[in-house]
């Protein structure tokens, strides 16, 4: 019986994060989302260290027996006065078996029941629309669209606006589900623990990150005031950055030498 757990990506370690790099990156997940620019490793890593303090957003990473990451489902646009989110979710390329329609009710479980909300959301793009299908099997209603509402590449692409209610969901769960044909077996653990305490490299990541803010303000202060002064210097520390992209460049063959 195959069995998933979703956790909180900041509670991941650092190859199950990468892991989800590389299914953001698929040109599957890619052509679904509002972005589809390749993403890099930095900025996915400030995306994660965002999530840490957000109260607004939570993502899951979707593990599977061994603990690799196939997959991950989002929680936007938290809204407890409200008792309202958003959610999305999207699977590696090679995963299927009914684990998209198990994490679905999975998510909207821990939405009505755990958190105890009233409405939940998602935005679907007009190019997807066996995606509003799926959607609509659960029960979601499309409350709204947008034509033209966001670019890309040369396109403007409409989106879809979908919502259900606690009350529906409640009142129509089992008759749904029922009629999903879902695969015997498939088993979901929803792990939703508080973010884990910082360790010692991410304290690290943390502060230099507040330092960069400084760095920052100190170099537009002297470039805008004493220009003439601070030039030279900037080009010494290029100089300087460039001999240790060198060192680095050698120690990355020295790694490569010993593997």
């Amino acid at each position: 019986m195959p069995s998933y757990v979703l956790k909180n990506i900041c509670n991941c370690d650092t190859t199950q994060q990468m892991r989800t790099l590389e299914i953001r990156n698929s040109d599957a997940v890619r052509l679904a989302m509002y972005s589809d620019h390749e993403i890099s490793t930095n900025e996915h890593l400030i995306y994660i260290e965002d999530l840490r303090s957000s109260e607004k957003a939570k993502v899951f990473l979707v593990l599977d027996e061994e603990g690799t990451a196939v997959g991950a489902a989002s929680l936007s646009s938290i809204d407890a006065a409200n008792k309202r989110c958003d959610w999305a979710f999207y699977l590696s390329p090679e995963a299927r078996g009914g684990l998209g329609s198990a994490i679905e009710i999975t998510m909207i479980d821990h939405v009505f029941q755990t958190l105890a909300f009233e409405k939940l959301n998602c935005e679907v793009l007009e190019t997807n629309p066996r995606v509003v299908e799926m959607h609509e099997r659960f029960g979601f209603q499309k409350e709204g669209f947008r034509p033209n509402n966001i670019a890309k590449g040369a396109q403007r692409i409409g989106v879809h606006y979908m919502g259900l209610s606690a009350s529906d969901w409640r009142a129509n769960r089992s008759d749904r589900i029922a009629k999903l044909n879902l695969p015997d077996g498939i088993s979901i653990t929803f792990e939703d623990t508080p973010t884990e305490a910082l360790t010692f490299i991410d304290s690290i990541q943390k502060a230099r990150a507040r330092n960069n803010v400084n760095w920052m303000a100190l170099l537009r202060l002297s470039v805008e005031k004493h220009p003439h002064l601070s030039k030279p210097i900037i080009a010494e520390i290029m100089k300087i950055d460039a001999e240790i992209n060198e060192l680095t460049q050698g120690l990355v063959s020295d790694v490569r030498k010993n593997l």
